[in-house]
């Protein structure tokens, strides 16, 4: 075989080799992407799970549960050491300090149709309240019903209206804050004329004077509470001519604004509407206490209740057995009725009160 013939059978077999390793490996040629689902669309993720918020428990009377402040029926974390104000309600005393800032509050006279406040403050602690204002039986009464700390300016003090000696015989133990007794924490304002500037600082209160570890009660709130009953949008009263009471309910807040002679109450520190969950009206006996300007009112015993939460009205009834119960209210049934957790107003009201109530 001649050498060009050789070198011709050499080179077709290197060729031949040379497709053969293209066919099995093409490294010339970019590898064909694998489609994956990461690479066609972005990564999804998991839709957040919408985190329901833990149930409030149940607070009812002498049962306040952890975590639950007695007051509002609402979560709160604290040691429970509400404190009561007496506050005037005169039109000299409108608008009132801190008023806005209290969780729980009653209105009731105390003379000739005039009358007062008592205020609860737990979730704060405002640095001025007031005007604060003297004490009458009712409210030693009242006192004794809710074991707290109790602020007031000096009480009256004539034959079975002494709210000094109304104190030991109803065997109060909770301290009281006197402005006739003690000057640390109380101040006077220069815009008003006394008796109406005097103002109580809760803040310093609660950081040196109370030392009292008060019994817990609480009214009957439930946050399950189906409160259904007659549409009552506006409520409308009175106790005098010059303290013409109104509700309004704000159904957007989900709250009832209230309203003195058509005009808002607002806090005079920093212009706030007074906005309420719940109103209670309880109808009670008053009389007038011969040879005094002084009312009593009856509040132990029963009564007739109107009930005002979420644009809404129920009526029943109230009773307080005897000094060392808190007083209970009832449905339409006589079933106990529970209310919205929440700020309360209680309003305490003549038997013949008349109550008109709008759609």
């Amino acid at each position: 075989m001649n050498r060009n013939r050789i070198l011709a059978l050499v080179l077709s077999s290197m060729l031949l080799l040379s497709g053969c390793g293209k066919a099995s490996t093409p490294q010339a040629q970019e590898p064909t992407p694998t489609q994956t689902i990461a690479e066609t669309k972005p990564q999804e993720t998991a839709a957040p799970t919408e985190t329901m918020p833990e149930p409030i428990p149940v607070a009812m009377y002498e049962n306040v549960p952890e975590g639950v402040s007695p007051l509002t029926g609402l979560p709160y974390e604290g040691d429970g050491k509400a404190i009561m104000v007496q506050i005037e309600n005169t039109p000299e005393a409108r608008p009132q300090s801190g008023i806005t800032k209290a969780d729980l509050i009653y209105e009731m006279e105390v003379e000739s149709q005039i009358t007062r406040l008592t205020a609860f403050f737990l979730s704060e602690y405002p640095t001025k309240v007031g005007p604060v204002r003297s004490a009458r039986k009712q409210h030693m009464y009242l006192w004794s019903e809710w074991d707290y700390m109790y602020v007031f300016y000096g009480g009256s003090e004539v034959a079975g209206q002494n709210v000094y000696r109304l104190k030991e015989d109803l065997e109060i133990s909770a301290p009281k804050i006197d402005g006739m007794a003690v000057s640390k924490g109380f101040s006077r304002s220069t815009d008003r004329s006394a008796p109406h500037n005097a103002y109580i600082d809760l803040n310093y209160l609660i950081k040196n004077k109370y030392e009292y570890n008060p019994i817990q009660r609480t009214l009957y709130f439930d946050s399950n509470e189906n409160f259904e009953g007659e549409p009552a949008i506006n409520i409308n009263f009175q106790y005098a001519s010059n303290n013409r009471i109104s509700y309004i309910f704000n159904k957007e807040k989900k709250m009832y604004e209230k309203f003195i002679n058509e005009k808002p109450v607002t806090d005079k520190e920093d212009g706030t509407t007074l906005s309420v969950k719940n109103i209670i009206i309880q109808y009670t006996r008053h009389y007038h206490v011969s040879g005094t300007v002084y009312t009593n009112i009856d509040q132990i015993g029963k009564g007739k209740a109107e009930y005002f939460t979420n644009g809404v009205m129920r009526t029943g009834s109230w009773e307080r057995k005897d000094l060392d119960s808190i007083t209970k209210y009832y449905d339409e049934n006589n079933q106990e009725i529970a209310f919205i957790p929440g700020r309360t107003f209680v309003q305490i009201v003549r038997n013949e009160t008349e109550v008109s109530v709008g759609k």
